[in-house]
């Protein structure tokens, strides 16, 4: 008996001092030392106490050779799950604005500057600086990945059981080009309006603010007369009226037919103005007539709720600000677009490059150089499907800052080069929903549960419900479709319940 209890407590003074010895590789300090990485510098280890918005968690910050800085969150209650987040524009910081909420859910959290540092959408780091450019374009977001997760495993004594990427806008491109390129990086993407082409985006703003000079130009206030023709012309396309255009592509609004024409006046539209509407949805194109870029959807042009962040009077057309500006705004998106052609997009770089200089005859292929670096545009997914990760694409179909229509075509292209991709790409169009925001649609809906439940658990996600929420309140929900299927009203039963609405292949 005696000698049993000294086995007893020889086996807890071991399994003691495994604890504390366990306990003490769990601080950021351990961490300096010992992660090591000769391409690796890290610069400091905090322990951040809990707070009203934040959980305990160690803070590592780095710097990857040459010159790409990255932070880490490390949570000390851990979900033994990695999840890395996206850049606003061109990047220039650490996204941590973005690293809080997948914080407080418990995920061990990395975001990169992309090699850079400056204002998210000044191209000017990559003048002359071929490196700069490569490291936004994907090196940058592939190494994060990668040492973040060593560091993960350093940390936790363990590596994340499962990881994800999850982003929108400019942080989905450079998704797109982990998907693409280093699809092993992580287990499951979630990516929203992603800005894959870089290169063609920055042409659309120039194209829109071309058609928009002069004699097209178009002040905000008119566009709420457009907005009610083409409801007035599309709203109950998918069966009834409700406020949100299901279907874009169904809508045979024409401006020359369906507006008000004038040589002048608020309610309605000059030549030159309709002349300017028809080169925004059509898409831009030569002087040949060829399509280089898709156009806007219609839908956007209604009065919506915008992302929290913005500071508006109330609800407002996606259209204000990104496609038409007032007298005193500045078209910010001609200003990336000038930024990007100068100090990026040709072999040469030119910091006087004027955007009205800009010709879509020959510019197009000039383009091709910066875009072989910074576009994720392969349709060939094959990395992908042998991988084994799995892939949540989606748009907002009112998207003014990124058109629908330019992740349908991606779409399009990948279903031609692959055929189904069910078991490892689903792609979602989400009516009404404007760049980041609600807009006039129904767009709240567990999308990193549905990536989580399909690579943890393998529920392959099909027909999805997405509510319209507004002060906590639902005020209607609809079926969320895998494109091509669009929901359509059943033709009885309340229209604010999508149990009466189908998913129909029928445009």
């Amino acid at each position: 008996m005696r000698r049993t209890l000294l086995i007893l407590l020889g086996f807890s003074l071991f399994l003691f001092n495994t604890l504390q010895a366990q306990e003490s590789d769990y601080n950021c300090k351990a961490i300096l030392h010992n992660y090591s990485n000769p391409t690796v510098t890290l610069i400091s280890t905090s322990d951040i106490d809990a707070g009203q918005r934040n959980p305990a968690y160690c803070k590592v910050r780095g710097t990857i050779a040459p010159d790409i800085g990255f932070e880490v969150h490390l949570p000390k209650d851990w979900n033994d799950r990695f999840y890395m987040v996206g850049n606003e524009g061109a990047g220039g910081k650490v996204n941590v604005r973005y690293m809080g909420q997948p914080l407080n859910l418990k995920y061990a959290v990395a975001s990169t500057d992309l090699g850079h540092n400056g204002y998210m959408e000044e191209e000017n780091y990559g003048y002359n600086n071929r490196q700069k450019v490569i490291d936004y374009g994907f090196r940058a977001t592939h190494l994060t990945a990668k040492i973040a997760q060593e560091i993960v495993n350093n940390y936790y004594n363990k590596p994340a059981d499962y990881s994800y990427y999850v982003a929108g806008s400019a942080g989905a491109r450079q998704g797109m080009m982990e998907v693409q390129r280093f699809p092993n990086d992580f287990d499951g993407y979630l990516l929203a309006a992603p800005v894959y082409n870089i290169s063609a985006i920055h042409m659309w703003a120039i194209w829109k603010a071309k058609a928009l000079s002069g004699e097209g130009a178009i002040h905000p206030d008119k566009i709420e007369h457009l907005a009610n023709a083409i409801y007035a012309r599309c709203d109950d396309i998918d069966g009834v009226s409700d406020g949100v255009i299901e279907n874009p592509l169904a809508c045979d609004f024409d401006p020359a037919v369906h507006l008000k024409n004038c040589t002048d006046g608020a309610d309605c539209f000059t030549d030159g103005q309709i002349s300017a509407l028809n080169k925004i949805y059509d898409g831009v194109r030569n002087s040949a007539g060829d399509l280089i870029f898709p156009g806007q959807p219609f839908g956007a042009e209604a009065k919506g709720d915008q992302p929290s962040y913005m500071r508006t009077n109330g609800p407002q057309s996606a259209w204000i600000n990104s496609i038409v500006f007032g007298e005193d705004q500045v078209d910010r998106y001609v200003e990336f677009a000038e930024s990007y052609m100068r100090y990026m997009a040709f072999p040469l770089d030119d910091p006087d490059y004027s955007w009205k200089n800009f010709d879509f005859d020959k510019d197009p292929a000039r383009l091709s150089d910066a875009a072989e670096i910074t576009d994720a545009v392969d349709a060939d997914l094959s990395f992908l499907k042998a991988s084994g990760a799995k892939v949540i694409h989606y748009h907002h179909w009112a998207d003014t800052a990124v058109p629908a229509s330019n992740s349908i075509a991606y779409y399009d292209r990948v279903m031609k080069q692959m055929g189904d991709t069910s078991d490892y790409y689903k792609f979602y169009l989400v009516p009404g929903g404007f760049h980041g925001a609600p807009g006039v649609g129904a767009t709240t809906l567990p999308w990193l549960d549905t990536i989580v439940n399909w690579v943890e658990n393998g529920l392959e996600p099909d027909e999805l419900v997405a509510n319209r929420v507004k002060n906590d309140d639902v005020q209607f929900s609809r079926k969320i479709c895998p494109y091509p299927s669009i929901a359509v009203y059943k033709g009885s039963g309340n229209n604010t319940s999508s149990d009466n609405f189908e998913c129909s292949i029928e445009r």
